[in-house]
């Protein structure tokens, strides 16, 4: 017998299960708009509360020498900026070098224990960028104390996501992940403003990324035929210690 719980997909429709809070990794600011800015402002809009992990505030996102000199305050400025308009919670980490220690697995298992968000969004482990990769390798080991016991302090405070997902970027394409198991999110009502925010909000990394919005709308148009739809943004979910509960869509 069917209760309020339980909802029957009508040909062509399928609904969408919206994770009241949502947590992005993003290893520079930036990551999460080039990656899923097209979801963020999707589940933003169907009402999920949002919150932006900076791991690094990307210092090295300069082009010209001169410009080094005020590469941090215009990073936080732009930051500033992008969460206004993306109606998220941005907490920057603050780490200058991303290398993997207890420090770092405690902060970020205590995190997520604290936020308690439905779903989770990361790097892929095997990108081929540094940063990306370790905090990638992070986020996993911590989603494994969170789901499976109480170290770093979990007395009382268990919690295990209901969705993990890799998502893709300039520097993994999931093209090359083998065995990948694609999720693909149809961001057609949000591309052209996606793409916007980022020309207008990081203008500091137009020369540094000179191609990769270029990659993005490529992609998303690749990913949006897959679905049928004009755009489209891919994730590999993550199951190992957390069943996937939620389906991105």
């Amino acid at each position: 017998m069917l209760n309020k719980k339980h909802i029957i997909c009508e040909d062509h429709e399928v609904p969408i299960v919206i994770p009241k809070r949502l947590m992005i990794f993003a290893p520079h600011p930036d990551d999460e708009l080039i990656s899923c800015g097209g979801t963020i402002l999707k589940y933003n809009a169907l009402g999920s509360e949002i919150s932006i992990i900076i791991a690094t505030p990307g210092l090295g996102g300069y082009a010209k020498q001169e410009e080094k000199h005020n590469i941090a305050t215009t990073r936080e400025e732009e930051l500033e900026d992008v969460s206004e308009i993306l109606n998220a919670d941005v907490i920057e980490l603050g780490y200058q070098d991303l290398q993997i220690n207890r420090d770092k697995v405690s902060k970020i298992t205590n995190l997520i224990r604290d936020l308690r968000p439905h779903v989770v969004m990361l790097p892929h482990f095997s990108d081929f960028h540094r940063v990306h990769r370790n905090l990638s390798l992070i986020v996993r080991e911590s989603i494994y104390h969170c789901a499976t016991g109480k170290a770093y302090g979990g007395h009382s405070r268990s919690w295990t996501p209901l969705g993990v997902y890799y998502y893709e970027s300039p520097s993994c394409k999931f093209q090359y992940i083998e065995g990948s198991v694609f999720v693909i999110v149809d961001i057609e009502d949000y591309w052209k403003e996606k793409k916007e925010i980022f020309s207008r909000i990081y203008k500091s990394q137009k020369e540094v990324l000179k191609r990769v919005i270029d990659w993005a709308e490529d992609t998303a148009v690749l990913r949006g035929n897959e679905i049928n739809t004009k755009f489209g943004e891919a994730f590999i979910p993550e199951t190992t210690y957390t069943p996937l509960k939620i389906l991105l869509g």
